[in-house]
């Protein structure tokens, strides 16, 4: 934690813009160091760096924390804490979520960050060294476009872990936001931005007002304000993202959607209200049995599918990219000094973000409707059908096809007459520190605090989500209803409109309040140096409730799937923590840590031991391990289990049904045990001269007893092999069609990862009629991930997707990619008032999905997807008065992203969304006021 008292002047030139070697993003400094004259003008504080409890001198502790300064979020022009982090190379696409791969999920906004591929829920997120609470609707991370962008001042990135001494969920590592403050004035600045291609404009604006000088008056007022709009992108304004499957002769994907008019056999079940079978695929009549079926497609709103030669929805065009997104939030920082030795402060947050999204109609099909529990209990048959009275019917296909034309058949439909879903998510955040620090017994500093944090969501529909129940009951049986094309008559149109479902389907809150408290100082000398230590505790309680309306509960909504069911849970936990820091020997030093947990169901002791060797002053090793836990989140444990429905995948046993939807139950388990985790890192700093500096670090991270979800098609997978740990996970019907899928939270397996951490930093040149050249790299070499499962089986999952027989690997099917390397480069030019940064952002390619379309010559090989490299420019002004100005081109090469195969995971098709801005080329200017 970062908890700032004075910082000395050599310690703002290694946060500063500039930093020592004068090159921002990678402010991590090798050695922090003062000329004579600054260290007369004023005496070397000791400051606190993220990932010790210990002030120190030293920039450069034991441990790898990277600095992103807030001259390096300028150069960044991002106007998101998202856009941010996503520029990390330690930060992965895999466990955390984008908001563009939220789009059209139950995310309900949210927005997480995920160090090391761990998981959003190993990574510790703080403000000033304090925690945030998690997102009330996931309950075990913290939203990161919840942080105030213009009230950060910079940010420490601890890329070790850290839970003995933060505690639980820090084992990927530690995000540390460090709010600005002290600011005395006025900063008012305006961001605008558009796109070439369309579609993604944004407007942000932001002040920063601050009076008292804390040094004469005895207190400072900080307070900031940001508001921000940023416009949607659908597929249709992309032409990589605007078909559910590849037009071209490669036919590489295809991820299309139930369309109308797909017909089945009816099959009732003996028992009235419960389903036993599916019934078998007849077709649709309109594919015409590929004569003029593209023509005859449409008739119904869809389009011919010609890897499977048949009628499919192609929803990619309605699909957004990315969502629409307000966003305001207004913060404060606060202290006063009460005498000499001890101050007041207050520091609170407020955040308000509403996210809208509009997408494709519902769609209806017996394998969507069949975990509906509301039709078993209502003894409606979970299908729309079609009697042989209908005009409709088409009886000269089914005898065509081989059926029996005098019988019922289930028809799937898209209801179009319903309108596109729409629905909003509306988050509030709020974040309130009050305490006290100071200095007591003359030597010794502390810190005593009070913190509320708060996260409230709503999510409420106004159109598009349909009753299932009450459509099907009106469709059925009902000769009117014309499933052969897009839209019914005005008077059956008015009245499917009717049952759509309009109101709040949520509303989910997480409180936390703690107390927490500290005291460092310096032990006794040794005859290396002086020893010091710092103890402190910390009490927190938990509380959550999520609300889902009686509809969501009833799990009849369309697009929702699953039945929602209320949670209420609340938790009592403590801690205590110790740390010693001591030089062993003559530019050797040590820091043990240590820290206990106590939960309800469980108690942890975690040690963590670093030690730092400096022999000269131009290098440096480090190394450190340490034990981590994180005990489960309340939705981990308590979440009342439910029916949902999987992505599409096709069953092995039944692979002429083609790709399909099924039943699955989710849900929380509250036998979870703790994970548990082993970290060690190894690196060198050195810096040969004073404008060249490098760091490299070894990382290793071992996490056993994961809590997880088995990705439901691998589950099928391995109980079709005949494997006894899955077999009673799949349930069958007599016809061996899948009914249900168990797929509830378990502790299973394990995870261990590796790599090499690599932060250049270079000053190339510094001329008065040149202008200073500066470059910096800072990558990321992951050379293991590898999650073993619960029958032993070890996936390697960096840079693939799939294992060798095609199966989605289980650290990956939830989203993201565990690139073998990613980096940012930026070369920097300032002459007087001018300035220019180039970044490029890069990473290497990756193995995905197999094709899945019949007729490919290379069906059994994965595809591969290609390397990514975006470069970035922007200028910058300082030549009028109290004025900065900023204009930037983001991906201004128009890089479009490589064709991948995804796993079903998101609704856009033809790219990947984790890790691609949709964007494009976007065009921007900033202006920031000072006075």
């Amino acid at each position: 934690m970062m908890m700032e008292t004075i910082l000395s002047r050599s310690l703002r030139l290694v946060f500063a813009g500039g930093a020592a070697l004068g090159i921002g993003m990678l402010a991590q400094p090798a050695f922090a160091q003062e000329s004579t004259d600054q260290a007369t003008a004023a005496p070397v504080q000791r400051v606190e760096i993220t990932g010790s409890s210990i002030k120190r001198i030293d920039g450069e502790t034991a441990l790898p924390v990277q600095v992103v300064t807030s001259e390096d979020i300028k150069k960044l022009g991002v106007t998101s804490t998202e856009a941010l982090l996503s520029s990390l190379s330690a930060n992965s696409t895999v466990g955390g979520t984008t908001t563009a791969q939220g789009s059209g999920s139950s995310t309900y906004g949210e927005a997480t960050a995920s160090l090391r591929g761990l998981g959003a829920n190993k990574t510790l997120v703080l403000l000033d060294g304090r925690r945030l609470a998690n997102y009330a609707t996931d309950g075990t991370a913290v939203d990161v476009n919840s942080i105030p962008l213009s009230m950060i001042d910079h940010v420490e990135i601890l890329k070790d872990g850290a839970s003995g001494v933060y505690g639980s969920d820090a084992i990927g590592g530690v995000i540390n936001f460090i709010t600005r403050k002290d600011f005395k004035g006025v900063e008012l600045s305006a961001t605008g931005s558009g796109t070439q291609n369309g579609g993604g404009s944004g407007e942000k604006i932001g002040a920063i007002v601050g009076f008292g000088n804390f040094a004469e008056d005895n207190y400072n007022f900080t307070f900031s304000a940001d508001y921000s709009k940023d416009k949607p992108i659908y597929g249709s304004q992309r032409s990589y993202a605007n078909s559910s499957w590849d037009q071209s002769a490669a036919m590489n994907y295809d991820q299309s959607a139930t369309p109308s008019g797909a017909i089945r056999t009816y099959d009732p079940s003996a028992t009235p209200g419960v389903l036993n079978s599916q019934g078998s695929a007849i077709g649709n009549p309109l594919d015409g049995h590929g004569v003029q079926s593209a023509s005859n497609c449409a008739a119904n709103g869809s389009a011919y599918d010609v890897g499977f030669a048949t009628c499919r929805y192609n929803s990619s065009p309605a699909v957004p990219l990315l969502p629409e997104v307000e966003r305001a939030t207004i913060g404060m920082n606060s202290h006063f000094r009460l005498n000499s030795d001890n101050e007041f402060f207050i520091n609170a947050f407020v955040s308000h973000t509403v996210t809208t999204v509009s997408e494709q109609p519902s769609p209806y099909s017996v394998s969507f409707l069949a975990g509906d529990t509301a039709f078993q209990k209502l003894g409606i048959y979970p299908a729309i059908v079609m009697n042989p009275s209908s005009p409709y019917y088409p009886a000269a296909y089914i005898t065509a096809a081989g059926g029996n034309a005098t019988q019922p058949v289930t028809v799937s439909y898209r209801a179009f007459d319903g309108g596109g879903r729409d629905h909003t998510d509306t988050a509030d955040q709020m974040h309130l520190v009050m305490g006290f620090k100071g200095t007591v017994f003359s030597d010794y500093d502390y810190d005593l605090a009070y913190t509320h944090n708060s996260s409230n969501v709503n999510e409420s529909v106004w159109g598009g989500y349909q009753s299932q129940t009450a459509l099907v009951k009106l469709l059925s049986g009902n000769n009117a209803f014309n499933p052969f094309t897009q839209y019914q008559t005005p008077a059956l149109a008015a009245q499917i409109k009717d049952t759509n479902y309009i109101g709040n389907m949520i509303n989910s809150t997480l409180y936390t309040d703690s107390v927490d408290g500290k005291i460092s100082g310096d032990l006794f000398q040794l005859p290396a140096g002086v020893s010091s230590f710092a103890a402190g505790f910390s009490v927190k309680n938990e509380n959550m409730d999520f609300n889902p309306s009686a509809a969501y509960q009833s799990g009849d909504i369309s697009g929702y799937g699953a039945q929602a069911l209320p949670l209420s849970a609340e938790r009592l936990s403590e801690s205590i923590f110790g740390e010693i820091s001591a030089p062993i020997v003559k530019h050797l030093d040590a820091d043990l840590a240590v820290r206990t947990d106590r939960y309800p169901n469980a108690t942890s002791t975690d040690p963590k031991i670093s030690l730092r060797y400096q022999p000269v002053q131009q290098f440096l090793v480090r190394a450190a391990y340490g034990t981590g836990f994180r005990e489960p989140a309340l939705p981990e444990l308590y979440n009342p289990q439910s029916i949902a429905t999987t992505s599409t995948f096709i069953d092995p046993l039944n692979p002429g049904a083609g790709k399909n939807q099924y039943n699955q139950t989710t849900g929380g388990n509250p036998d979870l045990s703790p994970e548990k985790s082993k970290q060690k890192s190894l690196g060198i700093v050195l810096q040969p001269t004073k404008d060249l500096s490098a760091s490299v670090d070894y990382w290793n991270i071992h996490v056993k007893d994961l809590v997880t979800t088995l990705d439901p098609q691998f589950i099928v997978d391995q109980a079709a092999a005949g494997d006894a740990g899955y077999t009673g996970l799949v349930t069958r019907d007599s016809l061996g069609n899948i009914t249900n899928i168990t797929a509830t939270n378990l502790n299973a397996g394990s995870e261990d990862t590796a790599g090499i951490d690599v932060d250049i930093k270079w000053k190339m040149l510094k001329s008065a009629e040149f202008g200073t050249f500066g470059a910096r790299l800072n990558g990321t070499y992951t050379t293991s991930f590898n999650e073993t499962l619960p029958n032993g089986t070890v996936q390697p999952s960096v840079g693939v997707t799939v294992d060798a027989n095609g199966n989605p690997l289980n650290a990956v099917a939830n989203g993201g990619i565990i690139f073998r390397w990613r980096h940012e480069l930026n070369f920097d030019w300032t002459k007087g008032v001018y300035g220019l940064t180039l970044t490029q952002n890069f990473q290497t390619g990756y193995y995905g999905n197999w094709p899945s379309i019949a007729g490919f010559s290379d069906i059994n090989a994965p595809a591969h997807v290609g390397s990514l490299s975006i470069w970035d420019m922007q200028a910058s002004y300082t030549g009028i008065e109290h004025l900065t100005l900023r204009a930037g081109i983001k991906n201004f090469l128009n890089k479009q992203p490589p064709e991948a195969l995804t796993l079903g995971q998101y609704f856009q098709t033809g790219y990947d969304p984790s890790y691609y801005d949709p964007h494009g080329r976007d065009f921007y200017v900033t202006g920031v006021y000072k006075f």
